[in-house]
């Protein structure tokens, strides 16, 4: 089964489907309210509500994930059901009833290993639940159904055709995984005997199956073949309860790795589970943000830039202070180069980005002065923190074009010399010239001779005197 990708991000698995758009949604696109857990999510165009994927197009392929069924049969549940089986074949009385009794559990745990992980449970079951619920009435139909392929097989066998034989033989070690698994999810001896519903499953894995049948097999031999290894150094007594230990401990990675094919190609199969680390949740504040910044990518996709404006705007009238609502709204209005309203959200935007986040907000400005060359912020300390950044980033002569008669521009502004200070450091640091930094330096020394930042002028001073010396 191929998989389906978010529509908008190519690399996203789809776990949302919107059926009148016709568009899969990811993760990516569509985010949960942890607060409204019952919610059903909306599509971000129609608003109509999503049917739900699954993990159909996420899970991991089951044949990366062979080590994890090894370690899915070392827990506590399956290593107690393997000893159980050990312990049985050594101390049991052989009588029929406890033997029938004892498969019929082994049966029971074998189908709710195959139910737990086809639900992507990383627990395996208790040894517990081998002893609730419909133990007996699941070995007898299990039991059918070997007998069944029993007697296919010997009436191919009677035919005295060895191609017939073969043919029936291989048959029916294809189709008895399927039949397993549609025992243990549907538990009804008709869906394990269906034609349609195994080939169903065999369908859903496509060519895949055969892969699962080759790990099965191998897995199925394994049990004889560690014991075939200990029989020459190993009493008798010995050696039973550990092949029964390892046929119980094979048996639950053989269902273990069936169940999670079923949860692989859940889509096909008709079963809906979410992955095995569920998708995330978020408190309302957090979920509306990431809609709206969700629902503004995907409009603006489509070529909906006015309605993706007025979903960011929206949003922002819900809270004002999110930077990164405002750095997207920033974006959309600078890429559709709207100079007038970009210019009045920088008004909001710039200030708060250059607390928050400096370099952002110097990205901002270069945005602007594309837009308009003769921009300018209108506050005093955001056009320091800019300046700081635009020189931090090497640009130079942007930075000092903001800090350029700043005393003037703003005759209130208490920095003026911390300003001046870093004024000068671009000039003689950024630019080599010596020159324009003494007389900053100058003003600061006879403007504000109070000024906490004199000892770093008188330092910045010598400095500037031995590279005039050099020169």
């Amino acid at each position: 089964m191929d998989k389906t990708f978010c529509r908008y991000h190519p690399a996203q698995p789809a776990t949302w489907q919107c059926l009148p758009c016709q568009r899969p949604y990811g993760d990516c696109c569509i985010a949960l309210n942890a607060d409204a857990p019952d919610e059903v999510p909306a599509c971000p165009l129609c608003a109509g509500p999503l049917q739900f994927l699954g993990a159909a197009n996420s899970a991991q392929p089951f044949w990366e994930r062979i080590p994890s069924f090894f370690a899915y049969a070392l827990q506590a549940g399956p290593l107690a059901f393997a000893a159980l089986l050990a312990l049985a074949s050594l101390f049991m009385p052989r009588w029929i009833v406890l033997w029938i009794a004892l498969f019929s559990v082994a049966t029971k745990y074998f189908h709710c290993v195959i139910e737990a992980s086809s639900q992507a449970d990383r627990q395996a079951p208790s040894l517990a639940s081998a002893f609730s619920g419909e133990g007996f009435s699941l070995f007898c139909k299990q039991l059918a159904v070997f007998l069944i392929a029993f007697g296919a097989l010997w009436l191919a066998t009677d035919v005295d055709s060895e191609a017939l034989y073969w043919l029936v033989n291989i048959g029916l070690l294809l189709a008895m995984p399927a039949s397993i698994i549609r025992l243990a999810l549907d538990k009804e001896l008709g869906a394990a005997l269906s034609p349609e519903q195994i080939g169903q499953v065999i369908g859903a894995m496509g060519w895949r199956y055969l892969i699962l049948c080759a790990f099965l097999f191998i897995l199925w031999q394994s049990p004889g073949w560690v014991t075939y290894m200990l029989s020459s150094g190993m009493p008798r007594v010995v050696l039973m309860p550990v092949a029964t230990f390892l046929f119980g401990y094979f048996g639950v990675v053989m269902c273990a790795m069936m169940g999670y094919a079923v949860f692989q190609y859940q889509g096909a199969l008709g079963y809906v589970v979410a992955d095995e680390e569920g998708a995330a949740a978020y408190p309302a504040p957090e979920y509306l943000r990431r809609r709206a910044l969700a629902e503004a990518e995907i409009r603006l996709k489509e070529g909906q830039s006015a309605q993706a404006l007025d979903t960011l705007a929206k949003a922002l009238k819900r809270d004002p202070e999110d930077l990164k609502l405002n750095e997207r709204y920033h974006q959309l209005l600078f890429g559709l180069n709207d100079r007038v309203r970009c210019q009045h959200h920088l008004a909001h935007y710039l200030p708060l980005a250059a607390r928050l986040n400096p370099p952002l907000a110097a990205t901002a400005l270069l945005n602007a002065r594309q837009l308009g060359s003769d921009y300018l912020p209108d506050d005093a300390l955001v056009c320091e923190r800019l300046a700081e950044a635009l020189l931090q980033r090497h640009k130079i002569r942007e930075g000092l074009g903001l800090l350029r008669n700043l005393h003037q521009r703003f005759p209130a502004y208490p920095n003026i010399p911390r300003a001046y200070l870093l004024a000068s450091r671009g000039f003689a640091e950024g630019l080599g010239q010596i020159e324009p930094a003494r007389k900053l330096l100058a003003f600061i020394r006879a403007r504000y001779p109070d000024s906490p930042l004199m000892s770093e002028v008188a330092s910045l001073e010598a400095t500037l005197d031995r590279l005039a010396s050099l020169v």
